[in-house]
């Protein structure tokens, strides 16, 4: 999967930074340091990446654009799963 680009609406990324206080540009960090990625429901996927903490972004696809869902502190069992699948 090529991401050329990240869109993250306005509405989105306030939702995010004041819920789970993560900002627009750890979100878009994540995405330079090569996050795991899978399927998640449908047509969406979920990365998990590490830039000052680890987090959990669902996004979907079109072309080579992402579209940020939300994004969220990753869980246990997530980080658990990126360690074994990077390292």
């Amino acid at each position: 999967m090529r991401i050329a680009d990240i869109l993250i609406e306005d509405m989105i990324k306030e939702k995010i930074l004041q819920k789970h206080n993560i900002r627009a540009s750890e979100i878009k960090n994540v995405f330079i340091k090569r996050p795991y990625v899978l399927r998640a429901h449908g047509q969406r996927y979920m990365a998990i990446g590490y830039d000052t903490r680890f987090v959990t972004i669902i996004f979907e696809m079109a072309k080579t654009t992402a579209y940020i869902i939300t994004a969220y502190p990753s869980s246990e069992t997530q980080i658990r799963l990126y360690k074994t699948k990077v390292r």
